[in-house]
């Protein structure tokens, strides 16, 4: 039996899989666990009991040699705790961004959503937006992970130049640097509509990501319906940056929950043309297919292959 694990600052997903058929799922909220250690062990109390010969832990931030911290929650693994609890002979602890990726090189392209473009060869990327903007490139079925979204932010006319003039005194103690992840991301979404109302000149409210997204998607409430079109509009540039960075003429793969929730501002023309317009000399955008990573479980399902892919090869 194989153990995979894909393990956000929100969500984190657990599976077991036998034959590469997944036969069951767990699914928990990080924050509410204190350490790596308590959260493993509930998951596996959830699911089928089993000699476990493999394991894959995708992880939401950096992983140095053998040991790998969180980015937006206070949880940390280490390969040795993991081969302590579940008993594998065969670990794997990777970046969720190489587990997603390992997905995109994995799996047929019919397994996710083609947005525009028509299907190609060559280097690939992705983004996925959720709790945080994680990047990589895969080139030859090898994903590369990147830490992109930390690189600075890049506005696009005058209105959003002036919402990031906003946003950068919010994170001057944090040196000032307004990056990607900032906009694009869960807590990017109330951090971008803060900015939208204090260009407008409107009084904010309390709402959270989810409640954002929703009234911006149901056009209620300009504000909210300006922020959601902004971030398409943003995350369509940061795509198109990374795409004319890595040459990913094999297509964009855009991932996480926030792109699935607003998958009807990507498929629009506007998301396009922003992603053909994100480079200078680069006309070769227009060749480049975007695709849509709609199902929550895909980095669950790379996290799979790498540890299937670790047991087979040692």
């Amino acid at each position: 039996m194989i153990l995979a694990g894909d393990i956000g600052g929100t969500n984190a997903r657990f599976g077991c899989y036998v034959n590469g058929e997944r036969i069951g799922v767990a699914e928990l909220d990080a924050e509410a666990y204190p350490n790596g250690e308590e959260l493993l062990s509930a998951a596996l109390a959830e699911l089928p009991a089993g000699t476990i010969d493999a394991c894959c832990l995708a992880v939401a931030g950096p992983v140095f040699g053998d040991d790998a911290t969180l980015t937006n929650v206070d949880i940390a693994f280490s390969r040795s705790g993991i081969e302590a609890a579940t008993g594998a002979s065969a670990v794997a602890l990777v970046n969720d961004m190489v587990a997603l990726g390992s997905a995109v090189a994995g799996l047929a392209d019919e397994r996710f959503e083609l947005l525009n473009g028509n299907p190609a060869e060559g280097v690939k990327c992705v983004l996925a937006a959720g709790t945080g903007l994680g990047m990589a490139v895969l080139v030859d079925g090898k994903c590369l992970p990147s830490e992109g979204g930390h690189a600075r932010i890049a506005p696009v006319g005058a209105f959003e130049r002036e919402l990031i003039s906003f946003s950068e005194s919010e994170v001057e103690h944090h040196g000032g640097v307004l990056a990607w992840e900032h906009y694009l991301s869960g807590r990017g979404v109330e951090a971008l509509y803060r900015a939208v109302c204090a260009v407008w000149g409107a009084k904010p409210e309390p709402f959270d990501a989810a409640t954002i997204t929703r009234r911006g998607l149901a056009v209620e409430d300009p504000v909210c319906h300006t922020t959601v079109e902004t971030w398409a509009g943003m995350l369509a540039t940061a795509a198109g940056g990374l795409a004319v960075t890595s040459l990913s003429f094999g297509g964009v793969y855009l991932g996480g929950s926030i792109p699935a929730a607003i998958a009807e501002f990507l498929r629009g023309a506007l998301f396009r043309r922003r992603f053909e317009d994100a480079a200078w000399a680069a006309d070769y955008l227009k060749n480049v297919p975007i695709y849509l990573i709609a199902d929550p479980l895909a980095g669950l399902e790379g996290a799979h292959l790498i540890a299937h892919n670790r047991l087979r090869h040692g």
